[in-house]
């Protein structure tokens, strides 16, 4: 029985391929009522064993023993560890084996009736949302493969893992860091609702899709289709007009303005060979982050309030060509 009153919801989100230095964005998200917590290995078997099914159980057997500072964890968390896609051997083998959540908490009452599951649901689906937001103005910031693994909710009644949202598991790589200078920006520019001009609305949701894409190739033809919706409006020259348009919106001088121009079309030529199936020529993996990179700053450029396509192609081909500051 779960006793009427006032009581604390806890919502967690399981942050995969990001290092401690995201940690130096708390004072902004503090201010949010948000925080990223490092949790390491001794933690994540007395407190959150129960995110890769392995029950909460005290004074268990803590035998095995990992990473420099010699965590002890126990055979159940041992095993569940290393047969997930979002840890594996490689967590086994980390010089400091931990993950890092970001925390939201909240105060409520149970009233004893049908309304206090719909309470404990509103405040879930805040935090994903907010969450959501977060990872966009992250991978808008820089490229990375900072994703979630899992959402979940812990209240201080049961101590237990109670809501539970597990997204796409696709495995973990790579590592979003920030140094002190690019935290500080961060921490300037994030809001706790990203503003989507409905003009970007398509190229931002298929931004966000392709990190939950596991095929690269999948990935690349989708993160084009962004640069699509944003700069190109007729069925002909659809190379040259995105190559264009892209290129106008990145390059500071002439000699930038070339390279980019060059570099896109032969980014939609290589799409071009995915998609009808022919060979990839080149590294597609490096040639998708360069994409990538290409993506975010159009978003950025093209996320101003009350712009459309109209008034953008007006804009970028009224003038001539003229070169815009750079895009951090």
């Amino acid at each position: 029985m779960i006793n009427i009153g006032k009581h604390r919801f806890e919502s967690f989100a399981h942050i995969l391929n990001a290092d401690r230095s995201i940690l130096k964005l708390n004072p902004a998200l503090e201010r949010l009522g948000y925080r990223f917590l490092w949790i390491d290995a001794s933690i994540l078997e007395r407190d959150f064993s129960e995110i890769v099914n392995v029950p909460k159980v005290m004074n268990r057997p803590l035998p095995v023993m990992i990473g420099r500072e010699q965590h002890g964890i126990s055979h159940e968390l041992h095993h569940a560890l290393i047969h997930s896609i979002s840890f594996g051997f490689r967590f086994m083998h980390l010089e400091f084996p931990g993950i890092i959540l970001l925390r939201r908490i909240a105060d409520f009452e149970l009233l004893g009736d049908q309304t206090d599951f719909l309470v404990e649901t509103r405040e879930f689906n805040v935090f994903f949302n907010f969450t959501q937001d977060l990872l966009l103005q992250l991978r808008l910031f820089k490229i990375g493969e900072i994703r979630v693994s899992q959402f979940f909710s812990i209240t201080s009644e049961s101590r237990q893992i109670g809501l539970r949202k597990v997204e796409i598991s696709i495995g973990a790589s790579g590592s979003y860091t920030l140094s002190d200078e690019e935290a500080q920006m961060l921490s300037d520019r994030l809001t706790a609702k990203y503003d989507i001009n409905p003009f970007v609305e398509l190229a931002v949701k298929n931004f966000c899709v392709a990190y939950d894409l596991p095929d690269v190739r999948l990935r690349f033809i989708t993160m084009m289709t962004c640069l699509e919706s944003l700069f190109n409006l007729g069925k002909d020259q659809i190379a040259h007009t995105i190559a264009r348009h892209l290129s106008l919106v990145i390059s500071a001088n002439k000699d930038q303005f070339q390279d980019s121009y060059r570099k896109i079309k032969k980014l939609y030529g290589q799409r071009n060979a995915i998609v009808h199936g022919g060979h990839y020529k080149g590294q597609i993996l490096e040639d998708y982050l360069i994409l990538s990179d290409y993506v975010r700053k159009a978003i950025i450029y093209c996320n101003s309030p009350n712009l459309s396509k109209e008034s953008l192609f007006f804009d970028l081909n009224a003038g001539g060509i003229t070169y815009s500051p750079e895009i951090n």
